[in-house]
């Protein structure tokens, strides 16, 4: 039975046409994949649908109701709840409270906080997250764990429409998302699922649609699945090779060095090496040290021992880092994209304090050019910008620091298929420039087809190199399991 009909939404801004005639249907407990570039419109359906944008045409039923358009309020009445990639809920706030919004418990006109607390618990242990603190301020949580409040957040209303966008970029464990959707499914739930990894829309997904340009290009159902085709669809060319190739040539001399690097009970005596022209990767479960690793050598984090030894060049800085997340710890998010991919960059385009802003646009051009950005596109707000162009200018103003290291954050977590073989390709032909880059991802297919070389952590230390035919996702998924070098041969 039908649940969801969206049929012939049409929306503009000014010229651009974020949406063009987009109709599908769900089915009562279905889970239905959005897919479809960063920018294709799956953004702006989904703010159809939440009532945050008034569609210009077109019409969203859903249970039999129509949707009011423009009205977050009447969204939430008729039963959709969204969980968003970028996270909703204010740093400053309780996880107790995130969760009872908006009711929160009252007594004698003040909030209950005993009430909060037993409420927010009952909650997390409903959703399988009884390990997340309700007394936590949602600043005090790593990312993952904000990622399972903001889902917990949105199963607690019990929906009869459930959006999720991209609900396993930051989760160290996709299967216990997956039991959650089964359990809501079973009980009638429909479920649209926006999300790059084609692995989990193939597992998870009844039916899917496919978004370009605004428009609906492709439809498929489970057992009609083909990665390439889909890839084709999102992307509007041929799919024939998602890595570039690796270089044969001998990498140069050690980059970077790290010896004995210990940081609190995360890391404990990581060493390793990084080569010029080398792309070395760094596989690990959730928190095994991986980011104590990174923001440490990008000094954000100051080692309690061991050493870390850069080797010099004439130009550029010592290293770069492009971290987990780029909104709250890259960008800023009210200054215009051009600003964000040159302010580093300053003495390139000023003498003294005197800034020459036709210097800093020439700067920004070239810059927008060498990471496919489009020029109109920096003049606007970042904010405004699709998940991937945001880390495309990220991205860019890091290697145009010219680091002799450059340090590599998840960097493609969220965004589209085609700027991520937009950032494979500019990894590779930074380090072939004379540059080494040490990159850490939690899809480790990624590891194996983009680095060189992976090594393995697993509580605080590295505890297995692979290379060549050892470099494979069943030997590195062994070792990040704990399993010994013998055992994982």
């Amino acid at each position: 039975m039908t649940h969801i009909e969206i049929r012939n939404v049409s929306k503009r801004f000014g010229a651009t046409s974020a949406l063009s005639d987009v109709s599908l249907s769900v089915d009562t407990g279905q889970v239905h994949g959005l897919l479809g570039e960063n920018g294709a419109g799956k953004s702006t359906l989904m703010k159809v649908l939440s009532g945050i944008v008034t569609p210009d045409s077109g019409t969203v039923t859903i249970g039999g109701r129509s949707l009011t358009p423009g009205s977050p309020t009447a969204s939430r009445e008729i039963g959709l709840a969204m969980a968003y990639q970028e996270l909703s809920a204010p740093p400053n706030i309780t996880v107790a409270t995130k969760l009872c919004l908006p009711k929160l418990p009252t007594r004698f006109g003040m909030v209950s906080q005993r009430e909060l607390v037993a409420r927010a618990t009952d909650h997390l242990q409903r959703w399988e997250a009884s390990h997340i603190d309700p007394t936590a301020t949602i600043s005090e949580l790593s990312l993952a764990a904000r990622q399972e409040v903001e889902i917990v957040a949105a199963l607690t209303t019990a929906p009869t429409l459930l959006v999720l966008d991209e609900p396993t970029a930051a989760l160290p464990d996709p299967n216990w998302l997956f039991r959650q959707l089964e359990r809501v499914t079973a009980e009638g739930t429909s479920v649209i699922y926006i999300s790059h990894k084609l692995a989990e829309i193939e597992r998870i997904c009844d039916t899917g649609t496919v978004l370009r340009n605004g428009r609906t290009v492709g439809e498929f159902r489970r057992g009609e699945f083909s990665e390439d085709a889909l890839v084709e669809l999102m992307i509007g060319r041929s799919f024939n090779h998602a890595f570039p190739a690796k270089s044969d040539r001998p990498h140069g001399e050690i980059a970077v060095r790290v010896v004995d690097l210990a940081v609190g009970p995360k890391l404990d005596g990581v060493t390793l090496e990084v080569r010029v022209g080398e792309v070395v990767g760094v596989a690990g479960l959730e928190g095994q040290g991986q980011k104590e690793l990174f923001y440490t050598l990008g000094g954000e984090i100051r080692a309690e021992s061991g050493t870390i030894d850069v080797a010099g060049g004439d130009d550029g800085v010592d290293v770069a880092l492009v971290p987990e997340e780029r909104k709250t710890e890259a960008l800023f998010l009210d200054m215009r994209s051009d600003f964000n991919l040159t302010f580093p960059l300053a003495q390139q385009y000023s003498t003294g304090s005197v800034i020459s802003v036709s210097r800093r646009q020439r700067l920004a051009h070239a810059l927008a050019d060498k990471i496919n950005l489009p020029l109109p596109m920096l003049e606007r707000p970042i904010s405004n910008l699709s998940g991937g162009n945001q880390q495309k200018v990220v991205f860019g103003r890091a290697i145009a620091q010219s680091p002799r290291c450059l340090l590599l954050f998840d960097p493609t977590r969220g965004v589209d298929a085609a700027t991520k073989l937009e950032i494979y390709k500019m990894t590779r032909e930074f380090a072939a420039a004379g540059h080494a880059v040490l990159v850490y991802s939690t899809e480790i297919p990624e590891l194996v087809g983009l680095c060189d070389r992976v090594c393995s952590l697993y509580e605080g230390r590295i505890v297995a190199e692979h290379t060549g035919d050892d470099l494979t996702e069943a030997t590195i998924m062994r070792s990040i399991l704990g399993r010994t070098p013998e055992e994982v041969r």
